[in-house]
């Protein structure tokens, strides 16, 4: 099936992306985690969890050479690449 108009195709992405929204919660541990983009994005603070063996892992505190870990992780693409500073 070819698509007839390429601006059709980027006018109903357009809306998919701006109705998924973004929703925060609290978390078990005290933290809160923000969803953008459906999960596409996610922020969370004093997470300290352990990442999943299916992601691209960085610990940024490896990378800067920061000696006291704030917990905050940053999933990108659903849990594709996770950046994590603990």
């Amino acid at each position: 099936m070819k698509m007839k108009s390429p601006t059709l195709f980027v006018a109903v992405l357009a809306s998919i992306l701006c109705s998924s929204g973004c929703a925060t919660r609290t978390t078990a541990s005290g933290g809160r985690e923000t969803n953008v983009l459906g999960g596409a994005f996610t922020v969370a603070t004093n997470s300290f969890q352990p990442t999943t063996p299916a992601t691209a892992d960085v610990d940024t505190t490896k990378l800067v050479g920061r000696g006291n870990p704030s917990g905050a992780k940053t999933t990108l693409l659903r849990g594709l690449i996770t950046l994590r500073d603990y």
